[in-house]
């Protein structure tokens, strides 16, 4: 066989088979959580979550995000390693680790779009980005009382694994980061002077260490 049609087949195959890069170069480090100024902070980081579905509302997750893709810049060619996480694959786990089959035909896995851009790490210096999302639908808050009816448990682990592609146009998967979220109905409601008292102060209200003003009771006046 000529040598030139050998190395042809071999650069074939290498592109063949170069699709994509192997899921390693994406991390979910950590959850954080909103700072006093209610923007996600790196340095807030929680251990794991609460959702009181008592309070309207989604649970929203905020993935501290790592990618670990060198720098591949050239003289002549634009960064292809910075990174575009556009979504996660979350699946719902009971704390045995079993996947609940959810009622009302909600999906178990499902998908939830986000946005984060990571730049292509250089030196020691690991790239990181906050990438925020509904991580419970509001719409699962039936289903989330029928697994405490059903099974006993009071919490939920989510299964996150983020997703995106480089500017490169490859794809990239993270292994799956485990967040438990405790359930409770009304645990996070506190009594307010005013009904708006918690408007201001207050980040993703029902969820965490975000309270809100579950019953209003204006302070008497005295004579």
């Amino acid at each position: 066989m000529s040598r030139f049609i050998l190395v042809a087949m071999m650069v074939a195959v290498t592109v063949a088979g170069c699709n994509r890069f192997p899921d390693n170069g994406l991390q979910i480090a950590a959850n954080v959580s909103p700072d006093s100024e209610c923007l996600f902070s790196e340095d807030t980081q929680l251990l794991r979550g609460l959702y009181d579905i008592t309070y309207p509302g989604d649970y929203v997750i905020a993935p501290l995000l790592q990618s670990y893709l060198v720098s591949n810049a050239l003289e002549f060619q634009a960064e292809q390693n910075n990174l575009q996480v556009d979504n996660y694959e979350i699946t719902i786990l009971l704390p045995d680790d079993s996947v609940p089959v959810l009622p009302g035909d909600l999906p178990n896995p499902y998908t939830v779009n986000t946005s984060a851009v990571l730049p292509a790490t250089t030196g020691t210096n690991i790239s990181q980005a906050v990438g925020v999302a509904i991580g419970i639908p509001a719409s699962y808050k039936d289903a989330l009382r029928a697994i405490e009816a059903e099974t006993g448990f009071a919490s939920v682990v989510l299964s996150i694994r983020a997703g995106g592609t480089t500017f490169g146009g490859f794809s990239q998967r993270s292994a799956p980061f485990r967040w438990p979220v405790d359930i409770c109905e009304g645990c996070l409601g506190v009594v307010c002077e005013t009904a708006d008292e918690l408007d201001d102060k207050s980040c993703l209200k029902g969820q965490d260490i975000g309270t809100y003003c579950a019953v209003v009771i204006p302070p008497t006046e005295t004579p």
